[in-house]
């Protein structure tokens, strides 16, 4: 992002601090940083587990359903 590119789940992905201050400005490549995950967009119910912390039992078990078995949600 801080060379122009969008704010999109393909072009940002997530650091410690330390990382992040390592990587700086840099790609990964550029700083010779290698991603755990490669990026990619979550479906629907990837999205509201990844982003809602206040999920009941019962809701959580619907979403779950709803996850692709290849998800790295399932290994959390």
């Amino acid at each position: 992002m801080s060379r122009g590119g969008r704010d999109t789940w393909m072009n940002v992905v997530t650091a410690c601090r330390s990382c992040n201050q390592r990587k700086g400005s840099r790609t990964p490549e550029e700083a010779r940083m290698q991603l755990l995950y490669a990026p990619y967009v979550p479906n629907r119910a990837e999205f509201l587990i990844l982003a809602n912390r206040r999920i009941l039992a019962d809701q959580m078990e619907f979403l779950k359903q709803h996850v692709s078995a290849n998800s790295r949600l399932h290994v959390a």
